[in-house]
Parts: structure tokens; C-alpha cells; sequence
């Protein structure tokens, strides 16, 4: 196909050719690449810029090319200059659909943009995240000087969200060139001069050529405009004290789980999430902005905010170091995304054959894919019970996979797979927001209780994934030995020094599984390549010692990606790093203990009255003890109150195998009158808690349940099995509990601040 002239929209002050111009002289351009015009048209006329006729006009013409001419012919011929900015401005919102447009539309390089223009291009993304609230007292400051006209403004405002408001306002300084830029930066500058330091802009007022006298026009509209409706604070000092709080410096370092801290403050999951996922980049301090201003936004209460972030444990909203690890990864991946030097693998097609990431031509692309499947196959060991390494189906049996648990949010998988199956650099870019959450999610520093946002009073939790194996342990000298030996030096005199130190993380790998055969075999691999090491490492994880009911199958699927992705090859920092952070978990892993064996798993919580459950923690890992195991949770709860626990018990012995507990049974009795009420009562089962016509009876001898649904048949009253439940009466804001595992059922007995039935 005959390339076609990159001509570029030149957009801004008037001095400049008009957009109408720039689209008449691109026509040969937009012709062959909007081959595709339904999402353009829809975009189109949802914006108002075509009646129903024109649009069936265009509709009707029989060939894409001619579709294309007839819509530009009505552009030059009944839209305005306002109303062809108009439609660049839905061309460039639909630009994923058009791959041949995208230099075209980006034209950076090519347009003869002002230092200022330059400087508001560049941080673009990261404005859009931090103006919040920011955003209507600089639009009408701006409106104020005259640099936005009215239309410009009901524009901005008529966006639902600050981040909305901020990509309509930055793209009409764009627009409109250096000047707009300037007024911009300036009216920003006094509505917030904290928040102009921390994006680290303060710089370009040097320049500004502003008079005097626009400026201080300027600061008086925004001192009478100014929103106080958030609390008692303005906003940076908002976000200032939240950042004190959480000791959140500015940066790209991502150690938050931003999503968890809007649900700990008490906002819905999901409005979180979307908050999160539209837009925002990985960093925590452009995370943290997003929130604060969802927060704020939605309770026009500042002083409410700080008041529960206070509450907020910490730790519970900290990431691992595989965690921080892995979104560093991911960062990279998010560098080469933006680089542009992508060449066909914008889709996931050709990783159906997962040997295309090991070729010798292995560029950039094949690179960035490369950590796309390295982090799912992590994701792997996190999420699914038994993983199966190397599937033979890529990133689509890898996603299938993380589909079929029940520890990764289905809409994040599904968001993902959608942007690798659609393709295009949007869709990857927003891809990596989504992987970036569903790890932050996967890992989090806290190994206790997570807590969902509560739904009626129930609170649903989940711990990090606990596999209940027959290991025992190896001896803490077997391992101290193998540690204070010194790994094999290569014999390869040019190995880089990232070779060497994966070599060496390889080798203390293959001798510490070594340990763990009944038959050890210590192998001398002075002489042995890398190669040698790690397949010397997939014949030991092969062997009966490492199948799923003898050994951590998360650790063991991790074991075998360390032998899968080479960093020395890949060139990959992180990905070293995240190899010494398996070598890590494997020496923890392999210590004595008795968690191995057996694990508490608390289920949900329910509320009785309007206390918040606050956090959840265990105070002391399992021990056996007794001819049992017990294990102390703490709870920590807005103000005294009961509240329900329910919780079963997974264990592994040589006569049983893995098993589980849930016994004693409880029931919820649902649907209650007063005569319900009075039956129930006279029952033998033991009563736990009554909330207007609902009650839990926990279960009481022999024939109990054939006994209550004869009852609940007669008093037409609903049953719903609950498993193990204990009533938690707390006398105080902080209480701590003891379960014990003994004989075939579960106890509790309170050990600070509190009764238990």
C-alpha cells in the first residue's frame, strides 16, 4: 500500500493554519484509515455535531472510502471551526480504533508547540489525576481573564467527574495553544500553590510572560470562586494530611493498596476500583489523589476522611515486597507501552505458543509480553489451589485459570482480557492499570484477614492462600548448611554479572530442594551451565516429594518460573529481584512448623446493630497443643457490640489426608413471627443471636435438624445452613478470641474484652 503523508492537525492560536485546514489537507490520510466509522459516528453524534440525516447520509454510501469522504464533506460544509475541533476532539476519544491516525494524532513532533505547551502535553496524565476539585475554580478564573469562552466552560463543568472536567479543560488549552497554556499554569498556580509544587510545575511560571495586572485579575476570580465545601480544609491540604498519615512521598513508588484503603474508609469496592482503573497511573501518589478526591467529592466531608484514615491500620493496606516488586515489573512494561516502537504484538494471538517469548529475536515487543506472562504465572501461585505450570495455552489458559478461582475479581479478568484480545496502545496501556490492580490485590504486606465493604451488616473476608500439605520441614541446620556454603562459581569467564547472580540464586534453589529428598543427592554444579541448573531443578520438582499433597503447590509453581524467565536474557532489573524474592519464600517455606499442616479459616462477619468491624488480625500463628491446635484473633470494632464469626478449620494428617471442619453446625432461622419466634425458642439447639425476625440456632444433639425442618415447615419459615458460627459479645472497642480445633469440632473461648456462645 502507497504510504500517505503524515500531515499533522495544527491546533492553538490563530496565527495557526485551522483545523478545517489541516483535516481538508489529511483527507487522503483519514479516507484509508477510518475504515471503520461506527464508533467515530456514534462518538459524533452523541456530541450533537450530526442531525440523523447526515448520519444515514453517511450510513448509506456502499464503500468504507466513500462512507469516510461523505462525513469529511460535511465537516467542511456545515460545521464551523469550532465544530471541527469538535470532531478531532471525538477522532482523538476513538483513536484506538484507528492504529494509522495514531502519529497523525498525536503530532507532537511535528507541531511547532511553546515551551509551555510542551510542559502541559507532558503532564497531562498526571494533572488529569491530581486537579480534583481544583478544576472548576481554575476553569473560571480562566473564564474570567477570557481565555475560555462560555461554551468552553459548560463543557468542563458538564463532565460527571474532576478527572472528566480536567482531560476537557487540559484539551482545550491544548487547543488553544501557548497563551491558554500560560493562563492555565498561572490560574492553577493561584487557586493552589501546594499542589502546583507537588507535580513539580512551579517552575514554568518563571517564564510566564503574564502581565501583572492579568494575574491578579486572575486571583480574584478564583478567591470568589474558591470550593470550601470540603470539610474545613482546602483540598491539597486535604490530600497533604492524608499523605502525612500513610507517609506517602511524591514519586512513581507504588507500595499502596489504594483500592483497599477506599474500602477501609468505607467507600463501595467497585466505585473505588473504577475511580482507580479510569486513567489513573500505577504511582500511589496519583492513586492516593484519585481517592481523596472520589472521597471528598462524594461527602463533601474532609474532616470525616482524616477522622478514618486515622482508624486505618496501615500495614493492612501496605503491599509485599513481591508485590512492590512485581508492580515495579509492571512499570516497566508500562515505559515500553508508551515507547511507540511496538511492531504487530498489540494482541495476545501469537502467545498462544508460549515458545514465541524464548526466540532469539526477542525485541521490545516480545519483551513486554514477556512480563505480561511472567506476573500472570505469579499471579498463579496467589491465587489457584493447584496451578498447573506451562500452560500450554499461554495467556488465554493462564487467564482461564485465574477464571475458575475465586480470589481474583472476575471483572478485572474480564477487562483484561478484553483490552489484550481488542488490542491497539490504549487498550494496552489500560491494561496495565487492570493488571496493576489485580496484583496490588494478590499481595498484599498484611498475611491476616482482608475485609470486604459490608452489605447489610456481612462483612466477607479472605486471607493470602493457604495450601494444607504433609510437610514437615527440613531441619533448620540442613538449611543453615546449604546457605553458608558458597555457590559454584561459573566457569564462564564472560558471564555478566546479572548472570551470575541468577546462576547463583539458581544454584541454591537446586541444593535446598535437594534437602528435601529422602534420598539427597548433593550435586556439585561448578562445572554445570545455567541451562544444566535449572533443568537439574525441574527433574527435582517432578520427583513424589513435591506433588500437591506433599508440598506448597504456590511455591512450587514459582520454582518452576524461576527456571523458566532468564533476567540476564530479558535485561530485566525487577524480574532478578522477584528471583531473589522466591529463593526467600522457598528458605521460609522449608523451616519447621505447624502451619504447614493445619490452618483457621475465618469465613464472614456479621454485625448485629450499626458498629463497623474494623480490622481482624491473628495475634499468634496455630499451635498444637492439647491433642489440639488453637489459635488467638484479635477484632477491633467502632464501639462495643456482638457480632457473629463465622469459620471452619482445614487440616492435614497420614490417616486422613486433607480435611476439613465445620462443625458445630449453625443455622439462620429467617423470616420470623411472634408464634416463629416462640417455637424456635423450645427448641433443644442452642440460640446465638436474634435481629429483628431472623435468629441462629446453633445444632444440639441427635435428630436436631430432622427436628427444625419439621418446625420450619410448620411455621413456614425460611432455613439457610451457616457452618460453624460463634456469637462475640465485645465490652469494649478491641477484643480478642481463642479457636481451638479438638476432636473432630471447633471451640472459642474469650481471652480479653468480651463473651462467646
Amino acid at each position: 500500500m502507497a504510504s500517505h503523508p503524515q500531515t499533522c492537525p495544527d491546533l492553538g492560536s490563530g496565527h495557526r493554519q485551522s483545523v478545517k485546514a489541516q483535516l481538508l489537507a489529511s483527507q487522503q490520510l483519514l479516507v484509508v484509515s477510518l475504515y471503520n466509522l461506527a464508533p467515530l459516528l456514534d462518538c459524533i453524534l452523541a456530541a450533537g455535531l450530526l442531525s440523523q440525516d447526515n448520519y444515514h447520509e453517511v450510513k448509506a454510501e456502499k464503500t468504507p472510502q466513500k462512507s469516510a469522504r461523505k462525513l469529511l464533506e460535511i465537516v467542511q460544509g456545515q460545521m464551523d471551526e469550532n465544530g471541527a475541533v469538535r470532531f478531532l476532539e471525538c477522532l482523538r476519544e476513538c483513536k484506538q480504533h484507528y492504529p494509522r491516525l495514531r502519529s497523525w494524532l498525536a503530532a507532537e513532533t511535528e507541531i511547532e508547540r511553546g515551551p509551555t505547551e510542551v510542559k502541559l502535553q507532558a503532564q497531562f496524565s498526571c494533572l488529569c489525576s491530581r486537579l480534583g476539585f481544583s478544576v472548576l475554580p481554575v476553569s473560571l478564573a480562566m473564564f474570567s481573564s477570557g481565555t475560555l469562552t462560555q461554551f468552553d466552560l459548560e463543557q468542563i463543568q458538564a463532565a460527571p467527574t474532576s478527572t472528566q472536567q480536567s482531560q476537557t479543560l487540559l484539551t482545550i488549552c491544548l487547543t488553544k495553544g501557548e497563551t491558554a497554556c500560560k493562563s492555565f499554569y498561572t490560574a492553577l498556580y493561584n487557586e493552589d500553590p501546594h499542589l502546583t509544587e507537588d507535580i513539580n510545575i512551579s517552575s514554568s511560571l518563571k517564564d510566564l510572560s503574564l502581565s501583572s495586572k492579568e494575574v491578579g485579575s486572575i486571583g480574584v476570580a478564583v478567591e470568589e470562586s474558591r470550593d470550601t465545601a470540603a470539610g474545613h480544609l482546602p483540598y491539597s491540604g486535604v490530600l497533604q494530611q492524608v499523605r502525612a498519615q500513610l507517609g506517602v512521598a511524591v514519586g512513581d513508588e507504588a507500595w499502596l493498596n489504594v483500592c483497599e484503603l477506599g474500602v477501609a474508609v468505607g467507600l463501595p469496592r467497585r466505585t473505588v476500583k473504577e475511580c482507580l482503573l479510569d486513567g489513573v497511573s500505577l504511582d500511589d501518589m496519583a492513586q492516593l489523589e484519585a481517592l481523596v478526591a472520589l472521597f471528598v467529592e462524594k461527602t463533601r466531608d474532609a474532616d470525616r476522611l482524616l477522622s478514618r484514615v486515622a482508624e486505618v491500620e496501615i500495614r493492612s493496606v501496605q503491599l509485599s515486597e513481591r508485590g512492590r516488586l512485581s508492580l515495579k515489573l509492571l512499570q516497566d512494561a508500562d515505559t515500553l507501552a508508551r515507547g511507540g516502537s511496538h511492531s504487530h504484538c498489540h494482541t495476545w494471538h501469537y502467545l498462544r505458543d508460549y515458545s514465541d517469548l524464548h526466540g532469539s529475536d526477542c525485541g521490545e515487543d516480545c519483551t513486554l509480553w514477556t512480563i505480561f506472562s511472567f506476573l500472570l504465572w505469579d499471579c498463579l501461585a496467589e491465587a489457584v489451589e493447584e496451578p498447573k505450570m506451562k500452560p500450554s495455552g499461554g495467556l488465554a489458559a493462564m487467564l482461564q485459570q485465574l477464571h475458575d478461582c475465586t480470589r481474583v475479581d472476575t471483572s478485572l479478568l474480564k477487562e483484561l482480557e478484553q483490552c489484550w484480545t481488542e488490542g491497539g496502545t490504549e487498550n494496552l496501556l489500560q491494561s496495565i492499570r487492570v493488571l496493576a490492580q489485580i496484583l496490588r490485590d494478590l499481595h498484599p504486606l498484611h498475611a491476616g484477614l482482608h475485609l470486604s465493604s459490608p452489605v447489610e451488616g456481612l462483612y466477607s473476608c479472605w486471607t493470602r492462600l493457604h495450601r494444607v500439605t504433609s510437610f514437615q520441614g527440613v531441619s533448620v541446620r540442613a538449611i543453615r548448611k546449604v546457605l553458608n556454603g558458597v555457590a559454584a562459581a561459573s566457569t564462564q569467564q564472560d558471564a555478566t554479572p546479572r548472570a551470575q547472580e541468577y546462576r547463583e540464586v539458581c544454584v541454591y534453589v537446586a541444593r535446598l530442594l535437594d534437602t528435601v529428598q529422602t534420598e539427597r543427592n548433593m550435586r556439585d554444579f561448578a562445572n554445570s551451565s545455567i541451562a544444566q541448573i535449572t533443568q537439574h531443578i525441574r527433574l527435582v520438582l517432578a520427583g513424589p516429594a513435591f506433588n500437591s499433597q506433599a508440598f506448597d503447590a504456590g511455591v512450587w509453581n514459582r520454582l518452576m518460573s524461576l527456571t523458566e524467565f532468564n533476567p540476564a536474557q530479558l535485561g530485566l532489573g525487577p524480574l532478578m529481584q522477584l528471583h531473589q524474592e522466591t529463593l526467600s519464600d522457598l528458605k521460609r517455606y522449608l523451616q519447621p512448623g505447624e502451619c504447614h499442616n493445619f490452618h483457621f479459616v475465618l469465613e464472614s462477619f456479621y454485625m448485629l446493630g450499626l458498629s463497623r468491624l474494623i480490622s481482624v488480625n491473628s495475634t499468634s500463628g496455630p499451635v498444637a497443643i492439647d491433642d489440639g491446635v488453637e489459635e488467638d484473633f484479635y477484632f477491633k470494632i467502632s464501639e462495643p457490640a456482638s457480632f457473629l464469626v463465622r469459620l471452619h478449620y482445614l487440616g492435614y494428617t497420614e490417616s486422613k489426608g486433607r480435611f476439613e471442619v465445620r462443625k458445630p453446625c449453625c443455622v439462620r432461622v429467617s423470616q420470623l413471627n411472634e408464634e416463629g419466634l416462640r417455637v424456635m425458642h423450645s427448641l433443644s439447639g442452642e440460640v446465638l443471636a436474634q435481629e429483628d425476625d431472623k435468629m441462629w440456632i446453633r445444632e444440639s444433639g441427635i435428630g436436631w435438624w430432622d427436628e427444625l425442618q419439621r418446625t420450619a415447615q410448620r411455621c413456614t419459615v425460611k432455613l439457610l445452613k451457616q457452618g460453624c458460627c460463634f456469637a462475640i459479645t465485645a465490652s469494649e472497642s478491641e477484643c480478642e478470641v481463642k479457636f481451638i480445633y479438638r476432636r473432630g469440632r471447633l471451640w472459642a473461648m474469650p481471652q480479653r474484652g468480651c463473651e462467646v456462645l
